[in-house]
């Protein structure tokens, strides 16, 4: 582990610069029909200069840098590489690197990993192919106690479509699978009204995605935008307070797309109630103005909230509304021990595409849950977020937990769903899951479901799960097995998906164990099988890989 001292200049007359700048970008189509040429959608990069400017404001309190990086090999043996479609098997060579950050100051914080493998096939050299790997988030206090910076990136290998194969094995290759980007930034101010108790808070989500193909035959979808300004003002609670907030979010599907974008703007208010230290409840009432291509609507929105803190350990919060759809809700559940984190969420909404390209992976990745579970016993972020990293690659569990395939859409879509997930850490044992039902719909402005015609494969049921163990053999040696699952079914009976349905699961077995300080060697085996049904011309698909690997920590 190597360790440094950065310090960047950059002066807060800089960093309050927030002129806009509307760039466009080329973008290809999707699947096989191509998007149809309109005038480029308005990208906005409002915040561009925020980004780049107030990271130089660590100067301020010299942030400390802690880097943690990797590298590796490996030689798989697959008996199927399209996992099924042609029927040839062969060898598979990976080289792959990481770099993990930490970097904490009194006005600056970032966390993540960097990286990316690269396979070479022996026979098939047509499906060389270089995965990258990006999982960043980090937070700047540009101008003391009132201008901040959030900033998030991702970048992973995900799949177009959950009816089609989903292969556990990065080397078995599929055109289902193509390579995701998403990027945020979000500046926002927050303060107090001098005089008075009221305070407030302005801040503008800015949400990019971009993709690009994978592999021989993949396909990409197009790039998208999502802007959500929020603002909010309101008073303590004590017991009583109330918070007025205001929301304008904006999805632009495409930069060639003819559709147009959808626009929903909300005015609420909120009547807050303490009734002890640990129960706080709400009713909340206001108008929202919705705008979508083709229809809109205004209407009347009521409901309630409720947040229970018995603990400082475990915390449930929610609401229930009635919005222009019906009924919109959403509830978290969480709790943690010292070496156990259990989470559940359940919700009902509105969501585009790129909202959920950045929510998704946050809310299954495995080193938050560890992280929740070491908060007990490693108080510093910094330390923490360090101890994480190692911990998940020596106990050999995965970076994320199985999750629903995110369908790109042009349209807003009504999600209704859940999730649980767990992470359970013992002596020699550690134990991660997770289960989710997400069912999406495409809607109108006026909130009734598009017909078949028009939902274009998005009205859909995903449910699944999966599981990962990890057990100590010895001092040097580990044994890891994991499993996944996921079904996708059709909820329409018309139209090019009517009865579709599909099934994907994953088995893996691995072992490895310490060939040095620094160095592990791996020996493992998996199986990938893919079941389609209903009304999909796909035919069912299964192969099995052996592999071994030596990975290197420097």
């Amino acid at each position: 582990m190597a360790m440094a001292t950065a310090t960047v200049m950059a002066t807060e007359a800089d960093c309050v610069d927030w002129r806009a700048r509307r760039l466009p970008h080329p973008l290809s189509g999707i699947l096989a029909r191509p998007v149809a040429a309109s005038a480029p959608a308005r990208l906005v990069w409002r915040v561009l200069t925020v980004a780049l400017g107030c990271f130089g404001l660590a100067a301020s309190a010299h942030a400390e840098w802690r880097f943690a990086s990797s590298a590796g090999i490996s030689e798989t043996f697959t008996s199927d590489v399209s996992a099924g479609v042609n029927g040839n098997s062969d060898f598979v060579t990976a080289v792959n690197g990481a770099l993990a950050i930490s970097g904490t100051g009194a006005r600056v914080h970032l966390n993540g990993t960097i990286g990316g493998s690269a396979y070479f096939y022996a026979n098939e050299s047509q499906n060389n192919s270089f995965a990258p790997s990006v999982a960043l988030s980090g937070n700047v206090e540009a101008i003391e106690h009132f201008l901040f910076v959030d900033a998030q990136a991702y970048v992973s290998q995900t799949f177009l479509s959950p009816f089609g194969p989903q292969p556990g094995n990065a080397v078995n290759t599929t055109a289902n699978r193509y390579t995701s980007q998403t990027y945020s930034i979000s500046p926002y101010i927050r303060g107090a009204i001098p005089g008075t108790k009221m305070t407030y808070n302005v801040r503008d989500d800015n949400i990019w995605t971009l993709s690009n193909t994978y592999g021989n035959s993949s396909l990409a979808v197009p790039g998208t935008y999502f802007n959500q300004l929020y603002g909010s003002i309101g008073t303590p609670v004590a017991p009583w307070g109330w918070t007025a907030e205001y929301t304008r979010s904006q999805y632009e599907p495409s930069q060639r797309d003819t559709v147009g974008s959808y626009t929903i703007q909300v005015a609420r208010g909120i009547a807050i109630y303490q009734y002890d230290p640990q129960l706080q409840v709400s009713a909340r009432g206001g108008y929202e103005k919705d705008q979508f291509p083709l229809t809109g609507s205004q209407s009347v929105i009521y409901g309630v909230g409720l947040q229970w803190l018995p603990s400082d350990r475990t915390q449930a919060t929610g609401f229930w509304e009635h919005r222009f759809f019906g009924a919109s809700y959403s509830a978290q559940i969480s709790h943690r021990l010292p070496r156990t984190a259990l989470a559940a969420n359940f919700f009902r909404g509105i969501t585009s595409y790129p909202q959920n390209a950045l929510s998704i992976p946050v809310g299954a990745n495995v080193a938050t849950f560890v992280d929740a579970a070491f908060a007990t016993r490693i108080p510093d972020p910094a330390e923490r977020a360090l101890a994480v990293q190692q911990f998940v690659a020596q106990a050999g569990l995965p970076a994320t937990l199985a999750t629903p395939v995110n369908i790109f859409a042009t349209t807003v879509q009504l999600q209704t769903g859940g999730s649980a997930s767990a992470v359970l850490i013992g002596v020699r044992n550690s134990l991660a899951f997770n289960v989710f039902y997400t069912k999406t719909e495409a809607i109108s402005g006026k909130g009734t479901v598009l017909p078949p015609a028009l939902q274009f494969g998005q009205d859909t049921t995903q449910a699944g799960g999966g599981v990962s163990f990890s057990h100590r053999l010895s001092g040097m040696t580990s044994l890891t097995a994991s499993a996944t699952y996921s079904t996708t079914r059709s909820n329409t009976t018309t139209g090019a998906f009517a009865n579709a349905r599909s099934n994907n699961g994953y088995l893996n077995l691995g072992l490895s164990t310490q060939l040095g300080p620094r160095t592990t060697g791996s020996f493992g085996a998996n199986y990938t099988r893919y079941l389609p049904n209903g009304d999909i011309a796909f035919q069912s698909t299964s192969s099995y890989s052996i592999s071994a690997a030596v990975n290197h920590n420097f």
